[in-house]
């Protein structure tokens, strides 16, 4: 006779049989793998729909499989860290544990997996009697956690992170200038390479930009390893570090800069527009590593992605006014060499499309192949170039008109000369704007530029005996024309 409940009723075993079944069609709807694995045995007793998928277990599979039916798919650099996980979760008593690994799939396919698991134990005794876990991939995190790791190690600007004081990371510009190596800077209080007469003034400024009373980056000295001083701009931030609030520093050498004052008759307005430059793009910085670390905690790879795209394009725009600015600071010979102009302006047009476009600007081109040669510094004039075309996109996104943007981008010869055209539909200037344009530190864009690019362009282009001029008008777009000698006799720097 059926056993009976304490109610005088039978269980209702059909019941029990579907109410099981519906927790397994839930389990399959599942995107990550759930299992269960008895120890004893070393066999996985069930496991769903994506299990299997990630395992790529044939379909005839039972639902009773021992582990070594898995381990092939495990990159077989991480089996050993696979099983010794389980094991040392179990024999050391705890509740739970995890691991990631890799997946190796025939194709050549590799994905990144986290695996965590709690640890059912006896009642009586606490033997451990099974793990019960769930497996996610992890690949576009970890893809994106890559990509962070080498922006960081591949930045023209230093960087650093400081837990409990001492330096826990730092980067290669890093090391660079302050001539110490890796090792001898882990673990060490950042304070020790200020100088001593700026160490109250940096930990003033660096805590109150970590509490958000200030975001304006603050200058001083550091000495490095050979005892020189260094001019440093520096800005901090608070991010998340091996699971506990740290300082992310960005430690920019700025001592070309302040060795540039005294032949600069303009001194104020130098500091003045680099800073604001500045500190737009650290605060860009800032920006992208909150997307980053919130994207990480919420798992949101689109706003990982965005983070790293804003921080490439930040530092981009801070090498660019270095650059432009180190460049106006020493006399640089030209480095003269005989190319054909196509290729040069397919690829310089190829380079600038994809951001242009971006913005919803359509970008024309009229250059023929037939163009010939001309004998130029290509390391030069393709900046020099660039910054047109990247004022001339600035223009047209700052243009508040409803119109459809266009950038236009020509090149055309004689037996003597190779002549550059870019042209836009932008605002335009009026003609106080025209008789400035190309002066030191003035800028038509406000604190959102540095006056230096076009200043640089011009400098560029007389040095290889060349000219540009520019033709504009208020609500008409601007045109600049550039005509460089075929064969450049390097000329002193102007």
């Amino acid at each position: 006779m059926a056993e009976k409940t304490k109610t005088g009723r039978r269980p209702d075993r059909t019941a029990f049989s579907d109410f099981f079944k519906d927790i397994e069609r839930l389990a399959d709807r599942s995107q990550d793998g759930i299992y269960h694995y008895d120890l004893n045995s070393r066999k996985f007793l069930y496991f769903n729909k994506a299990f299997r998928e990630i395992f790529r277990l044939p379909a005839n599979t039972g639902t009773r499989i021992p582990v070594d039916k898995v381990m092939p798919s495990i990159h077989s650099d991480d089996r050993g860290n696979f099983l010794h996980a389980i094991d040392q979760s179990a024999a050391a008593g705890l509740s739970k544990g995890e691991v990631q690994y890799r997946v190796a799939y025939p194709d050549g396919t590799i994905r990144w997996f986290q695996d965590r698991w709690i640890v059912l134990r006896d009642r009586k005794d606490g033997r451990p009697l099974s793990l019960e876990g769930f497996i996610r991939d992890n690949t576009e995190i970890r893809t994106a956690d890559m990509q962070l790791i080498h922006s960081r190690q591949k930045s023209l600007i230093g960087g650093y992170i400081v837990l409990d004081g001492k330096f826990r990371y730092v980067n290669p510009e890093f090391v660079r200038i302050t001539g110490f190596s890796e090792n001898e800077l882990m673990d060490t209080d950042p304070l020790d390479i200020v100088h001593e007469d700026y160490r109250d003034y940096v930990r003033q400024n660096a805590v109150s930009m970590l509490k958000g009373y200030s975001d304006t980056p603050y200058m001083f000295c550091v000495r490095d390893k050979t005892g020189q001083t260094h001019w440093i701009l520096e800005t901090v931030a608070s991010v998340i570090h091996e699971g506990r609030r740290a300082a992310l520093g960005y430690f920019m050498d700025i001592s070309e800069l302040r060795r540039m004052q005294g032949n600069l008759s303009t001194l104020g307005l130098m500091i003045s527009t680099i800073s604001h430059s500045l500190k737009g793009c650290l605060t860009g910085l800032d920006a992208s590593l909150y997307l980053i670390e919130t994207g990480f905690y919420r798992n949101k790879p689109a706003r990982i992605e965005e983070g790293i795209d804003v921080t490439k394009l930040m530092i981009d725009r801070i090498s660019k006014l270095v650059q432009n600015i180190l460049y106006y600071s020493k006399d640089r010979e030209l480095n003269l060499e005989t190319l054909e102009v196509w290729p040069f302006v397919k690829e310089l047009a190829e380079s600038m499309e994809t951001r242009i476009r971006a913005a919803n600007i359509a970008f024309e081109t009229d250059f023929s192949k037939n163009i010939g040669k001309f004998r130029i510094d290509c390391n030069i004039l393709w900046p020099a170039l660039v910054n047109i075309l990247e004022n001339a996109m600035e223009a047209c996104i700052a243009d508040q008109r409803s119109l459809a943007h266009c950038i236009r981008f020509c090149a055309y010869g004689n037996a003597d000369q190779v002549v550059f055209e870019i042209s836009d539909n932008g605002p335009g200037m009026d003609n106080e704007q025209l008789q400035q344009v190309f002066q030191l530190f003035y800028s038509s864009k406000g604190i959102k530029g540095t006056g230096v690019g076009l200043f640089v362009t011009h400098k560029v282009i007389l040095q290889h005996g060349g000219c540009i001029t520019v033709e504009s008008k208020p609500g008409h777009g601007a045109c600049f024309v550039i005509t460089l000698p075929r064969q450049t006799v390097a000329v002193p720097a102007p």
